[in-house]
């Protein structure tokens, strides 16, 4: 009885927690899908615009497509399209921009038209997720470990006890009044031995499970109920998706943490640019350009009232360098009304951070993009008064004030982690082609022939220093006949299929981003989330360890890094970037290591890349862990979600087997969330995914300060003294028993008061 009643306690507690996620699943589970049955094909419905095309003739279509074998990493894909017309075969060149991930949503457009290249477990999503282990809490391990002990004490009791009555049985002198000496025999030895068990089994305390398991299920409540870790704004309490991890918060060692969307607001803000070796700044999104003194300071600054020609010239190549799309039409009436009410309660001081995008003015369009750099600055033009106004396959529109510049699209040289840098082509009116090219500084300042460079660089470290993203712009006059013998080598490397395409393209993007003249500097605000740098000082004085795992290029990285205090003024940072490798890795790792080991007092960061972690982790993962677990501080980017997770098992598996936390927003922290001791999501704005999968959750990185420090060292706190109190309270109750045996001849006689 008393073990059903600890299942079924347990049952109980277990089956509550999967109700509560069966909840959660169900937002997802009742979108409306159709399900064919007994059947192979059914007839679908088909968007008009499909209809027009003729569906026949798309099913009927003959085409080939060539591509890689399947890879975890997210942002390679490279293959060829070739399509059998008849008359003629026409080929095409993919890449990343032309798959469609598993996972992804589709958004401002009703349909596409697609061939499954990857599926089931092939596909990137299925190939960075890792078969997940059930997670056990220490409490746990070491109430299992402590019971072992308390049943060989049992048992040591049992047999000594046993062998002492048979000692006392045997002895000559036995007292007449206790009638015949009883015959000793295997039977009789058995049934003492379990008469000794069932007396002394109370020392295994069997109710400690019961009571443990309450204590966590209704200590959970206490996550939820903080007010301290409620967001009004949201509507949206913590919550604490299971109650056996609690006390694990209170130990944690090492903590793991993405960047977008957990540390930062991924809300970018257009701050400052330099032209022509001037900086200029926006003050609060309201469209206008004030011109900074030398000295720097903002109240001097002086609004301008008219622009020169290579402002003008600026801020026209931020509206064309990018792939910022415009929100459909039917998205109008909620932004303008949303953009309307923020200015207002701005205006009114009702709000005082600033949203780039709902400052803007309600008749402008809304830009969606996938780099939030990108739409901060195409937004910023538009404020100012270059309005990105129209986008097609073939030409893109220009307003200034009522005239559109009508620009013809003629190639987009792809933004890669290995380039740093975007470039566009594009023909004017005139029939003039110019290309305009936008990047981080180390990738285009040594490309730039032309242009006031030295004024630059030192803008681009100022603007750096004060936590600021950079990009830097620059463009090219072109003739047609250098573009037609660039472009087509452009053209050669993009019909190569494997690793030598890469090579090929760099080749060809180079020649065509060569001799380079300087248009400016921008500089882009990433936001940091409420109070980070006091929880993040917090946490470290607490003596937890915290490693920022990001798929986010190294500058960007490297600068929030710095800002929210991960990197401290004066920490020197150790750099292992793009090596392919395990040798050099070694060697460079090595030379680290030794330098942390010869100066342990200086104050030394570590910034390491996605491909570099690929070779380190192949060749040499003792050392990455030694030389990380030395650093006061770690930054890696360019990861994918399965490195994420990767490393997490890394330093889980450390020798000294730390305890691990790690908190992301994302789908793509769902690996290293799953693989952590303890799992905690962000409910952020790409979705739920992190925190369904997540042991806690809530809606602000500031909120780990108290679950970890406060309700994580309460509940551990609390549960040791339970299980104190129950092994002292369980070994004081049953050793008068096992002494009282010493007058009573061990008869297996119960001390109590007997009726």
């Amino acid at each position: 009885m008393p073990l059903s009643f600890v299942i079924l306690v347990t049952a109980c507690k277990q089956g509550y927690e999967d109700y509560l996620r069966y909840k959660t699943d169900q937002r997802d589970n009742r979108r409306s899908v159709n399900v064919i049955r007994n059947k192979c094909t059914q007839m679908l419905h088909v968007p008009k615009m499909v209809s027009k095309m003729s569906l026949s003739h798309i099913v009927a279509m003959e085409a080939t497509i060539t591509c890689q074998h399947p890879l975890a990493n997210l942002y390679t894909f490279h293959g060829k399209l070739e399509i059998n017309s008849g008359s003629e075969m026409t080929s095409g060149h993919l890449t990343i921009d032309n798959l469609l991930l598993r996972g992804s949503r589709l958004k401002d457009t009703e349909y596409v038209v697609g061939c499954a290249v990857y599926t089931g477990q092939d596909t990137k999503l299925s190939l960075n997720s890792k078969i997940v282990s059930n997670k056990f809490s220490i409490a746990e391990k070491s109430i299992n470990k402590y019971l072992i002990v308390y049943v060989v004490i049992l048992l040591i009791e049992v047999l000594a006890s046993t062998m002492l009555k048979l000692y006392v049985e045997s002895y000559k002198t036995w007292d007449s009044y206790l009638g015949p000496s009883p015959k000793i025999n295997f039977s009789t030895v058995i049934t003492d031995m379990m008469s000794f068990l069932i007396l002394f089994n109370y020392i295994v305390p069997i109710s400690l499970y019961v009571t443990v398991e309450l204590q966590k299920f209704l200590g959970s409540f206490f996550f939820g109920w903080d007010l301290d870790m409620y967001d009004s704004d949201r509507d949206q309490p913590a919550l604490a998706n299971t109650s056996d991890l609690n006390e694990e918060l209170g130990q944690v060692e090492y903590l793991f943490t993405d960047k977008t969307g957990t540390l930062t607001e991924n809300l970018m803000v257009f701050r400052r640019c330099s032209i022509d070796g001037n900086v200029y700044m926006e003050k609060d999104c309201d469209g206008n350009l004030h011109l900074l003194p030398s000295s720097g300071n903002e109240e001097e600054a002086v609004k301008l009232t008219s622009w020169e020609g290579d402002i003008w010239h600026f801020m026209i190549s931020i509206s064309l360098c990018h792939v910022v799309q415009i929100a459909p039409p039917s998205q109008r009436p909620e932004i303008v009304a949303k953009r309307t009410s923020f200015r207002e309660s701005f205006r009114l001081k009702k709000i005082t951070r600033v949203n780039s995008s709902l400052m803007m003015h309600p008749d402008l369009p809304q830009y969606q993009a996938a780099s939030a750099d990108e739409k901060a600055l195409v937004e910023a033009s538009a404020r100012c008064g270059v309005i990105f106004q129209k986008d097609t396959n073939e030409e893109m529109h220009i307003q200034i004030n009522k005239n559109v510049m009508v620009f013809q699209k003629l190639e987009i040289l792809e933004f890669t982690s290995e380039r740093k840098r975007m470039s566009i082509i594009v023909k004017d009116s005139a029939n003039d082609i110019w290309l305009y090219c936008k990047g981080a500084d180390s990738a285009v300042l040594p490309l730039i022939v032309e242009g006031k460079i030295r004024e630059a660089s030192l803008h681009v470290a100022d603007f750096s220093m004060r936590g600021l993203r950079t990009l830097v712009i620059a463009y090219k006059k072109m003739d047609k006949s250098e573009y037609d013998r660039l472009s087509q080598n452009i053209e050669q490397a993009r019909q190569i299929i494997g690793t030598e395409r890469a090579m090929h393209m760099t080749r060809a993007y180079n020649l065509m981003e060569s001799g380079l003249t300087l248009l400016g500097v921008t500089a882009v605000e990433d936001r940091l989330q409420d109070d980070v740098q006091e929880t993040l000082e917090c946490l470290r004085v607490a003596g937890i360890k915290i490693w920022v795992l990001t798929g986010d290029k190294a500058e960007t990285a490297e600068n929030i890094a710095f800002l929210c205090g991960h990197f401290k003024k004066g920490t020197e940072v150790l750099r292992l970037m793009e090596e392919t490798s395990g040798q050099s890795c070694f060697l460079i790792l090595t030379t680290f290591d030794r330098k942390v080991k010869l100066e342990p007092h200086k104050q030394y960061g570590l910034i390491i890349d996605g491909t570099s972690i690929t070779a380190t982790l192949r060749n040499c993962p003792g050392l990455l862990k030694s030389v990380g677990m030395a650093c006061e501080a770690v930054v890696c980017c360019r990861l994918t979600p399965l490195q994420k997770s990767e490393i997490v098992h890394l330093i889980k598996t450390a020798r000294s087997r730390p305890h691990t936390a790690a908190i992301g927003d994302g789908g793509n922290d769902v690996s290293m969330i799953q693989e952590a001791h303890v799992g905690i999501g962000i409910l952020g704005k790409e979705g739920r995914q992190a925190s369904i999968s997540a042991d806690f959750a809530f809606t602000k990185f500031m909120y780990l300060k108290k679950a970890l420090l406060v309700h994580g060292h309460w509940y551990y706190l609390r549960i040791t003294i339970l299980m104190q109190y129950f092994f002292y309270k369980n070994l004081v109750f049953i050793t008068p028993q096992v002494l009282f045996g010493i007058h009573n001849g061990y008869s297996t006689q119960d001390y109590g008061i007997q009726g």
